[in-house]
């Protein structure tokens, strides 16, 4: 029998999915940025029955994946470390 799939994974994934289609891919300084506001996240996933809970505080022009592992969709050593320590 398969595992039930959680909608609001389902969601996250299509929201990470649209937010990345539309970013800017730097290749001189190995960035990935936001060219959508959450705004903009929110305009094009406007059907019923979506939870805006999924949609991440992201702004034009933000990094999100970084060189140096500090975008704002990266998890920092730190912020691992602190996980698996609680555990």
């Amino acid at each position: 029998m398969p595992h039930k799939r959680s909608l609001l994974k389902l969601q996250g994934r299509i929201v990470r999915g649209i937010i990345f289609s539309y970013a800017f891919y730097d290749k001189l300084r190995g960035e990935v940025v936001s060219l959508l506001s959450r705004r903009d996240v929110l305009d094009l996933v406007n059907f019923n029955g979506f939870s805006i809970w999924v949609v991440p505080d992201v702004e034009r022009g933000e990094v999100l994946v970084d060189a140096r592992g500090k975008g704002s969709f990266q998890r920092t050593w730190e912020k691992a470390k602190a996980k698996l320590v609680s555990v």
